[in-house]
């Protein structure tokens, strides 16, 4: 049976010198609710700027192969259900 690992074995050990180099960064104030709010509206505002919109053209036909499969998508199940319930209907009567 193999040995369970204990939490100390688990634990990476840093070498003597960089324990010693190693920095206590102390704890900031969270920063209030107005000034988090102008940094979240500025970070959309730098995102927006980095969108790559279609052209009308490109937005004109993506819309009309959606709208078109749809249509194609709802004819064959529309279909298919009516088939189905005939069926159905002739096994039940």
């Amino acid at each position: 049976m193999a040995k369970r690992r204990t939490r100390k074995k688990r634990a990476l050990k840093l070498p003597p010198e960089a324990e010693k180099s190693a920095k206590v960064v102390p704890l900031q104030k969270e920063a209030n609710f107005i000034t988090r709010a102008k940094q979240f509206l500025y970070e959309v505002k730098v995102e927006f700027k980095k969108i790559t919109w279609p052209s009308r053209k490109e937005t004109v036909a993506t819309t009309t192969a959606v709208i078109s499969f749809t249509l194609f998508i709802a004819f064959y199940l529309g279909m298919v259900d009516a088939i189905l319930s005939k069926i159905v209907q002739w096994l039940v009567y």
